[in-house]
């Protein structure tokens, strides 16, 4: 009481360095999350050039694709739920190294099926680390300051799908494909140094204390094959292969929400309103929103449309992941100060309208006018996630924030890939061809109609998880 000043000192010595240690967890995780977007965008530039070099035909480039998002979004779950249970620091650390190593083995794969299940790998890998990044911000930032921190990590996640086709096409052009592979290192070691000296050691909890293994070998399963069966569609073989997904994830919530030590904990989500609804509308944004970048390459780039060279359609698609990347950290920011579900719904209504402009462009469309739409599309994503983000984690109690997280990354990929096999079906149906403009515009024109509607669906759940005491408890 004598040196009240020197007391102040000390107290704002103390306030400092924990600022400047959550600064430093917040580098170490958005090194994780520009990572696991950047390997994927940069790769599929550089799969030409491999293609050419291990021999591989068109269908194994795409296991090499595959490889990597069946593994990631089959784990992710399984992951955050290890994460809760052993600590998100060990997951954290554990994940990255794997990830390193899987990458050094694809890039001096000798062969394709090497470089497969290198991918594959780098896939479990990126599940440890991917589905705990949102938890781990989660558990160390306060809910006054989580929306805009969330927002910049939402926006680093951007970054990595914005810059990984130019880095990746330029590393594949001087030094070739295996550096795109090599690429991943200096991130990595700046991820684990930080991770190692500052993530905090005791981020887990003690009401858990089981894990599943049976339910979560039943869930993996479940999901391996709603995403093959979805990527098959509309042929016979992927609705089998669907529909069987479909009758094991019946089995498996019936199951896991009788069990003793259950793998999604159902039973502490089902009286959750806002967790639940915000769950649905991210599934339904990235539905209805993903495909929009691959429709739109088409159509610039038909002959008998546009007819535009893949470099210029290149630089009319950045638009939209630019944007959601600036507006990213402000939507964050907002949603500690607003409330969430009226920015995250409005922000799916704005996406909602550039859809339905989407719907109703022709091959006289003024490029500029496309772009003002996939800036539009980009504000709207970008309001919605952040504050959407905010409101899953902030609607849970700590020791459910690894399976939170890890449920709305899995609804975040299954929506991405059911876009694409909403547009396969559509495509087939129509018999929709390239060298035929007008039955490809018709289809064209019919999707984005569909992905609008389910676009308006989405806000109304935003809009509709309202919030309550009980439930930012996780009750």
């Amino acid at each position: 009481m004598n040196d009240p000043d020197g007391f102040i000192e000390t107290l704002s010595k103390e306030i400092e360095m924990n600022k400047r240690d959550k600064t430093l967890v917040f580098a170490a995780v958005s090194c994780a999350s520009f990572l696991a977007t950047y390997t994927g965008s940069s790769i599929n530039v550089a799969l030409p050039a491999i293609g050419r070099e291990l021999g591989m035909n068109h269908a194994q480039l795409q296991y090499v694709v595959s490889a990597y998002v069946m593994m990631n979004a089959a784990l992710l779950v399984p992951f955050g739920r290890l994460a809760d249970i052993y600590g998100r620091r060990t997951l954290f650390h554990i994940g990255m190294i794997v990830f390193l190593a899987a990458h050094l083995v694809c890039a001096f794969a000798t062969n394709g099926w090497v470089l497969i299940a290198g991918r594959g790998a780098g896939g479990v890998a990126a599940a440890m680390f991917f589905s705990n990044t949102i938890a781990i911000l989660a558990s160390v930032f306060d809910k006054a300051e989580r929306g805009r921190i969330l927002g910049m990590n939402v926006s680093i996640t951007y970054a990595g799908l914005t810059v990984g086709p130019f880095v990746g096409g330029f590393m594949t052009s001087w030094w070739g494909w295996r550096s795109v592979f090599v690429s991943v290192t200096p991130l990595v070691v700046i991820a684990l140094a930080l991770s190692f000296w500052k993530l905090p050691r005791n981020s887990h909890t003690e009401s858990v204390r089981t894990f599943n293994l049976s339910s979560s070998v039943h869930y993996v399963a479940m999901l391996i094959l709603i995403i093959l069966g979805l990527s098959a569609l509309p042929h016979l073989k992927g609705a089998l292969t669907f529909g069987a997904g479909l009758v094991l994830g019946i089995i498996f919530f019936r199951r896991d929400g009788r069990a003793s030590s259950p793998l999604a904990e159902i039973h502490r989500f089902r009286q959750n309103r806002i967790f639940i609804l915000s769950n649905i509308a991210n599934f339904i944004q990235y539905l209805s929103a993903f495909a929009t970048l691959f429709l739109l390459s088409l159509f610039l780039q038909n002959d008998g449309i546009r007819g535009l060279t893949p470099h210029a359609t290149g630089l009319i698609l950045l638009t939209q992941p630019l944007v959601q990347a600036l507006f990213s950290p402000l939507a964050g920011a907002l949603s500690d100060r607003f409330p969430a579900r009226w920015l995250a719904s409005g922000g799916m209504a704005v996406t909602a309208l550039a859809l339905m402009l989407l719907a109703t462009i022709s091959p006289f469309t003024p490029i500029n006018t496309i772009i003002l739409i996939l800036v539009c599309q980009g504000i709207g994503f970008a309001f919605f996630s952040s504050p959407n983000n905010n409101m899953i984690m902030s609607s849970v109690s700590a020791d459910l924030y690894g399976i939170a997280s890890g449920i709305m990354a899995t609804g975040r990929v299954l929506g991405m890939s059911l876009s694409l096999a909403t547009t396969a079906v559509v495509f087939n149906f129509f018999n929709s061809r390239r060298d035929v403009p007008d039955l490809f515009l018709n289809s064209f024109h019919i999707l984005f109609t569909i992905f609008f509607v389910l676009s308006l669906i989405g806000a109304v759940c935003s809009a509709a998880a309202e919030n309550n005491r009980a439930e930012e408890k996780g009750s």
